[in-house]
């Protein structure tokens, strides 16, 4: 994988320019970040997701590819260079392709059944406070309310997890695309 040099400069330049801090522009992106996430994608010690750098794209009102260009390429618009790197973003178009598709299969109703079902799940693997038959949380000696481990702990809870929330990036994507329909229309 071919590690972005640029992408932490570039956005401080915009940013900058726009002026605002760091935390008003994690404020102000689509999926919203804090600002220390903002600082080290300045910093380059790590890098957006692919949604978070479209968020970016869309919110500077620029490419994609102009956030992860040297100052070269810039002045001098050498695409060649920027298209090379297009290919590392090829396989999430696929992905988001594949998920556009699966989306059309599934109605609205059917998303929100199947993440209420997941999130009654989820209740399930999380840690408890036993109450008694008053609805009182059962305590310790020094009358901090108790809690257990929960019983489910064998179950794969990361898979379960990552199902959840990807059902949620659906759901999500989802109400983005009606919304931007209803403008449309």
């Amino acid at each position: 994988m071919t590690k972005v040099h640029y992408f932490g400069p570039n956005l401080k330049r915009l940013r900058l320019q726009s002026g605002l801090s760091q935390a008003e522009l994690g404020e102000r992106l689509d999926t919203p970040v804090n600002g220390q996430a903002i600082s080290n994608w300045e910093r380059e010690i790590n890098h957006p997701t692919y949604e978070n750098l479209i968020g970016i794209a869309k919110f500077f009102n620029v490419m994609p590819s102009e956030l992860l260009r040297t100052e070269k390429e810039t002045a001098v618009g050498e695409t060649t260079a920027v298209l090379d790197r297009i290919d590392e973003y090829m396989p999430k178009v696929a992905d988001i392709r594949r998920v556009m598709h699966m989306m059309s299969d599934f109605s609205p109703r059917q998303l929100d059944g199947l993440s209420e079902q997941l999130n009654e799940i989820m209740q399930y693997f999380k840690p408890y406070t036993p109450v008694d038959e008053d609805g009182v949380p059962e305590t310790d000696q020094n009358g901090r309310p108790i809690t257990k481990q929960s019983k489910y702990q064998d179950i794969p809870i990361k898979e379960v997890h990552q199902v959840y929330q990807e059902l949620k990036t659906i759901e999500a994507y989802q109400g983005r695309q009606q919304d931007n329909n209803l403008q449309i229309d």
